[in-house]
């Protein structure tokens, strides 16, 4: 059994938005709000990098990431950390871009996928 449980996925299923904090390698924070993240398996989250140079050329220096997910009305959410990798082809990209496309965003296309290997949840008030 993975570390990705079905109680993460039906919150993120539910939200379907999450916030990713990124660094440079020396340490400079950044946050961007994704509207594209999900699942992919469980050990696996995917979102798509579409207009954030910021996180795009932290990641590419820097490949550890912490997404949030949360619903604050109830106190509830997940804090998945990580190691990513960026990839601009092949089937996890596609599927991206045909869901983007699919729910007719008013956005451009993705410029990657990022594939994020959960490494450690922590519930939202856990220490």
């Amino acid at each position: 059994m993975g570390i990705i449980t079905e109680e993460h996925r039906n919150l993120i299923e539910e939200v379907g938005l999450c916030y990713v904090a990124s660094a440079t390698t020396d340490g400079a924070p950044n946050v961007s709000p994704k509207g594209s993240i999900a699942v992919l398996d469980e050990d696996h989250l995917v979102f798509a990098e579409i207009m954030s140079p910021h996180t795009r050329d932290n990641l590419q220096q820097n490949p550890q990431v912490a997404v949030f997910v949360c619903k604050p009305e109830k106190f509830q959410g997940f804090q998945f950390k990580g190691t990513a990798e960026l990839t601009s082809e092949g089937v996890v990209f596609d599927m991206l871009t045909q869901t983007i496309k699919d729910q007719k965003l008013p956005v451009p296309p993705p410029k990657h996928a990022v594939t994020i290997r959960v490494e450690s949840v922590r519930a939202l008030g856990e220490s």
